[in-house]
């Protein structure tokens, strides 16, 4: 995320100076809805930071559903608590 995400975020100059395709995918990722929303908040008051925020607030609502669904995925072995077999 951050080899695709910090290229394509386009925060030093703005997405709109990037191809329409990279920019797209730059602001769907955090590192260019995060540039975007501090853009916004610092120069225009906040105007046009909403998509920003519902990216970033579903990558952390993304994040910590993975932290709760993952360790319930893990496959653990459970040893075999029946009578041992005895060699022949």
């Amino acid at each position: 995320m951050m080899f695709v995400g910090t290229p394509f975020a386009g925060i030093a100059t703005g997405s709109q100076w990037l191809p329409a395709g990279v920019a797209m995918v730059g602001q769907l990722l955090p590192p260019g809805a995060a540039g975007t929303l501090v853009r916004s908040a610092a120069y225009f008051g906040g105007a046009g930071g909403g998509t920003s925020l519902v990216v970033l607030s579903a990558w952390a609502l993304a994040g910590l559903i993975l932290w709760f669904v993952g360790p319930r995925l893990r496959r653990t072995t459970t040893p075999d608590t029946g009578t041992p077999v005895e060699a022949a």
